[in-house]
């Protein structure tokens, strides 16, 4: 076998027995460790962001620390 044929087939051996994992099966794992890793990210950003504004930092305050855009963070705040 040369690589994922169905669906079905999860890992394949080669000559010398070491199983290789389906390349699809890696992009997958890999773009959902990205997908979560962003979300982290999003996630600690959004909180930071509301310490701030609790602290009594304006949103122009955060933009300009931050080098981000008002926008980018009144809509990171409108997810969380």
């Amino acid at each position: 076998m040369n690589g994922c044929v169905i669906a079905s087939i999860l890992y394949m051996k080669s000559e010398n027995d070491e199983v290789k994992v389906c390349r699809a099966l890696d992009e997958m794992f890999e773009e959902s460790t990205n997908k979560g890793i962003q979300m982290g990210i999003e996630l600690n950003q959004s909180e930071v962001y509301q310490t701030m504004l609790e602290k009594g930092f304006s949103v122009k305050a955060i933009a300009s620390i931050f080098s981000v855009s008002e926008e980018s963070i009144e809509k990171l705040l409108m997810k969380a």
